[in-house]
């Protein structure tokens, strides 16, 4: 017990201080260097003659616009991933306080959609075998209330999606 509130201790000391992260994505780069994993060959009137893949270590299709993406889809995921993705800044304090005095090591689960989306964005951030340390943690949060400072929620959660 003693050892997760140190944790606990260091994360809201870490946060009260220093430089931010240093997010400076915007989301139109992000979208434009997306990439399909397949290319096309269209005809003169725009129509696929043919389709082939060109990236073999995983399939990416098109990237979808927010608009175009189901209401029910994107109510399942809120509710599966960040049920109170439209009521925080990047970081959900409630399920970091818990996640932090329960959970399995201290620094597992309680990452938001912007939590998640800047550490697909930043490698740096990702940890290794679904890990990652109390420090990566702290910049992880840094990095996700910056992206909302600059980014719409429809942005993260469009690139969410896509990513």
């Amino acid at each position: 017990m003693l050892v997760k509130l140190v944790r606990l201790l260091l994360l809201v000391v870490s946060l009260q201080g220093g430089a931010a992260y240093g997010f400076d994505q915007s989301f139109d780069q992000v979208r434009n260097r997306y990439q399909s994993s397949d290319a096309f060959l269209l005809d003169r009137q725009g129509m696929v003659i043919d389709q082939q893949r060109v990236v073999q270590q995983g399939r990416r299709l098109e990237w979808v616009s927010l608009d175009d993406v189901s209401p029910a889809l994107k109510r399942v995921i809120l509710q599966a991933e960040d049920h109170r993705f439209y009521d925080h800044h990047g970081v959900d304090w409630l399920a970091m306080g818990s996640a932090l005095l329960h959970g399995a090591g201290g620094v597992r689960g309680a990452s938001t959609i912007s939590m998640q989306l800047v550490a697909l964005l930043d490698r740096n951030l990702r940890g290794t075998a679904n890990r990652k340390t109390l420090w990566q943690k702290v910049q992880q949060v840094r990095a996700a209330q910056e992206l909302e400072r600059i980014w719409s929620k429809d942005e993260i959660l469009e690139a969410y999606l896509n990513l």
